[in-house]
Formats: C-alpha cells, structure tokens, sequence
C-alpha cells in the first residue's frame, strides 16, 4: 500500500529537493564561475561577490525553459562582470572629472585680479547709484536674469516697454561709467 504525504509536507520535500539541487549546482561551478570573472576583473573579491550575485539570481530568478544551466550561469556572470568593469570606468571618470575641478577651484587668485574685480565692481555700484532709480532697477534685474515679463511685473510698466527702457538704461549706463 502506498502511502501519500499530506500537501504540506509535499511543499517541504519539493523545496528541500530544489535546495538540494541548488547546492549540488552551486558546488559544481562555483570555480568555473569565480574563476571567469577573475579573468574579466581582475581582483578575486570582486569576482566573489559578482559570482555570489550570479548564484542569487539562479536561485531567486531561474531560467524559465529548459535552459542549459551552466551555460545561463556564464552568461550570467559575464554580464555582470562586464557591467562592473563599465561601472569601474564611469567611477574612474567622475574621479577624474572631480580631482580636475578641485584642483581649478583650489587655485589661488592672483591678488592683482582680485583687486581689479573689487574695484571694477566698486566702480559699476557708483555708476548705479549715479543713474535713474528705474534705470538701476531695469539695469540689475535683468542682468540678474529676469525675462521682460518679470521685469514688467516687478516695476509695474508694460511688458512691450521693456525692452525700450532697458536700451535707454544702459546709453544711460554707459554715458556715467565713461
């Protein structure tokens, strides 16, 4: 008489089966696959954990069809190990790109420069202040990047003067700056 096991316990011996599985499939190309990616990134404990990410995906995501298995797992691998030598490059080029700009911001200024700027603002701010209140106003917004719309709006005239008033304010500009 055959004896038939309750469903739950039909779950338990299937998974246990395909953890069984699993672990026969791990010990049988753990090395091949460690060893690929050895080859392709050259350092063996980045190879693990890509490897250790291979395994992952075959026991959480495995091939639908009856796919060669140790065929998916090398495809697997590669990809992953190529991906991480593309990541490696971008890394590599944003530290590039980072330590280039530190070392143009770490510059020091030439203090001939920095007086000439410092001055050169003192003269513009005595200009402006020399000019039309409104003449001023037009002057700075829009240099500070304000469309003539917002320019319109924030002094109460015409959107369609603007552009008038600003050629106006800056004859006016160069005419005190000179």
């Amino acid at each position: 008489m055959a004896m038939t096991l309750p469903k739950s316990n039909k779950v338990t011996l299937q998974a246990s089966r395909e953890a069984t599985d699993f672990e026969v499939l791990f010990q049988e190309h753990w090395n091949r696959v460690c060893g690929i990616l050895f080859r392709l990134v050259v350092d063996w404990d980045e190879a693990q954990d890509l490897a250790l990410d291979t395994f992952e995906q075959l026991y959480r995501r495995p091939p639908k069809d009856d796919t060669n298995l140790s065929g998916w797992l090398y495809r697997v691998a590669t990809n992953r190990g190529l991906n991480a030598l593309r990541a490696r490059e971008r890394r590599a080029q944003y530290e590039q790109k980072a330590g280039s700009l530190t070392l143009e911001e770490d510059q020091p200024e030439d203090p001939a420069d920095v007086l000439e700027r410092k001055q050169e603002q003192a003269r513009v701010r005595t200009t402006l202040s020399l000019m039309k209140p409104r003449s001023a106003q037009l002057l700075i917004l829009r240099h500070a990047g304000l469309s003539y719309a917002e320019i319109a709006s924030a002094l109460e005239v015409s959107p369609n003067s603007v552009g008038t008033l600003l050629i106006r304010a800056e004859h006016e500009f160069e005419e005190q700056y000179s």
